[in-house]
């Protein structure tokens, strides 16, 4: 009488996950409780280890001398595209005078300028006000901005967190096994290396769009939701995908430590390195091992979210306007060259980023069409190639090394199986005659007509 079979069940999950939930009070509570536990579980985590833990770090960017104010500049676009339009030059206007306030603080007692205090501070005056003398929508609304810009701040500092439990969990490291994987590709961050080093306008520009990458985040989320305070929030949006690759990330660099090229072939921490020959010369050796390397050092490399979140920008962007989508494309390519040319990555931890995030967007893109067969064998299929990447590069480095040409389909052939799996679920109507409304399908083969005994040659 109960029973329901296998396809009728899943109909009634793909009609479930295709209806939009809207959070109230309650539901958004509760969010901020979870992720308040979290923070908490990881600042303890961390004061076992002995290391200062997010809410330390975020206490200190209070009162103290705010790191990492790119970040907190982003949080603070990506508060005042999200809040309703009145609001907007008052929060800005008072960021700036805050900052002011504590920067010549900074010039009176000769220490550098810094950004981050009144950015906090702004965003936690703009809650408080939002609490006392906002009503309904309006109110709802600031208080949903503000929380996504100190969301977006908080889970950074829980990265930097992470980024340190990397270095107390692993004392050895797997760059003998990338590296030498990576000469099948023609060891790319040596090329790039010398071609960046040798050029002080791509130095800069590399630079600037690898320390500025959550500010491009949200040069994007302005395009995706700068009307969201009067019509609501689209069901995706570039936050989502932002936040998620966050998490989900680092827990890689456990699994697969690295800690890249620049610092276990080169000389950018003095006597860390095990040879000092990036970008001139590729190593010697071709048996790696897993190797002792500097605790100091984040094993923050495979895959490289550097490149995972700058493809989450390039295909977000090519979402929206003709401005949007030049500019993803140019902070993609700006950041793969800068990850590659400054030694921090290997191109193998850029294909990983690179399919990582291609499955973590098959799984959240046209959220409308909720969870169809498609979309999870995509994801299962992007799952597969990633895990398949990094076997690879961990048990065949030596064959890889000297493969040839199949070497390189096996390296380079999951990001295009991931595309096109992405581009299935994405864009259906390329793959089908008919872009269906219950989400993507392939395109049925045409059939050819059988010949009968009648007509032959």
């Amino acid at each position: 009488m109960f029973y329901q079979s296998p396809a009728g069940l899943f109909e009634r999950v793909r009609l479930l996950t295709r209806r939009r939930v809207e959070l109230g009070a309650r539901g958004w509570s509760l969010v901020v409780a979870a992720l308040a536990v979290f923070v908490v579980v990881i600042e303890i985590v961390a004061i076992r280890f002995g290391i200062h833990g997010p809410i330390d770090r975020l206490a200190h960017d209070f009162v103290g001398r705010a790191e990492i104010g790119e970040i907190k500049l982003a949080g603070l676009m990506l508060a005042l595209v999200c809040m309703p339009s009145r609001l907007r030059w008052w929060t800005f206007g008072a960021a700036v005078a805050l900052e002011t306030v504590w920067n010549v603080q900074r010039v009176v007692v000769g220490h550098d300028l810094t950004v981050g205090n009144g950015i906090l501070w702004a965003l936690v005056g703009t809650v408080a006000f939002a609490v006392w003398k906002l009503r309904d929508g309006e109110r709802t609304a600031t208080l949903k901005a503000v929380g996504l810009g100190m969301m977006l701040i908080v889970m950074g500092r829980v990265g930097d967190v992470w980024l340190v439990l990397s270095t107390k969990a692993n004392a050895k490291v797997l760059d003998g096994y990338v590296e030498l994987a990576d000469r099948a590709l023609g060891s790319p961050s040596w090329a790039v290396g010398r071609i960046v080093s040798e050029s002080t306008v791509l130095t800069q520009t590399c630079g600037r769009v690898y320390m500025l990458l959550p500010v491009g985040a949200a040069v994007i989320a302005f395009f995706q939701l700068r009307n969201s305070a009067r019509d609501g929030f689209p069901r995706h949006h570039i936050v989502r995908t932002f936040l998620l690759i966050g998490m989900i990330g680092p827990l890689i660099y456990f699994i697969f430590p690295v800690v890249g090229p620049t610092y276990a072939f080169g000389h950018d921490v003095a006597g860390a390195g095990w040879q000092d020959v990036w970008p001139w010369f590729t190593p010697d050796g071709s048996a790696p091992t897993p190797t002792y390397f500097d605790q100091h050092i984040a094993r923050n490399c495979m895959p490289s979210l550097h490149t995972a979140w700058a493809m989450a920008i390039f295909l977000h962007g090519w979402r929206g306007s003709t401005a949007s989508r030049v500019f993803g494309t140019f902070w993609l390519i700006a950041t793969t060259g800068a990850t590659l040319g400054f030694g921090y990555h290997y191109a193998v931890d850029v294909l990983a980023g690179m399919v990582f995030t291609l499955t973590l967007e098959a799984a959240l893109t046209r959220p409308e069409t909720g969870v169809t067969r498609v979309r999870m064998a995509v994801v299962a299929l992007g799952a597969g190639l990633f895990s398949a990447l990094l076997l690879m590069t961990r048990f065949a480095a030596p064959w890889l090394a000297t493969g040839g040409a199949l070497s390189v389909l096996l390296l380079v052939g999951p990001v295009v199986v991931a595309a096109a799996g992405f581009l299935l679920v994405e864009r259906p109507a390329l793959f089908s005659r008919t872009d269906p409304a219950d989400g993507p399908c392939v395109r049925p083969r045409r059939r050819t007509p059988q010949r009968t005994s009648g007509h032959g040659g």
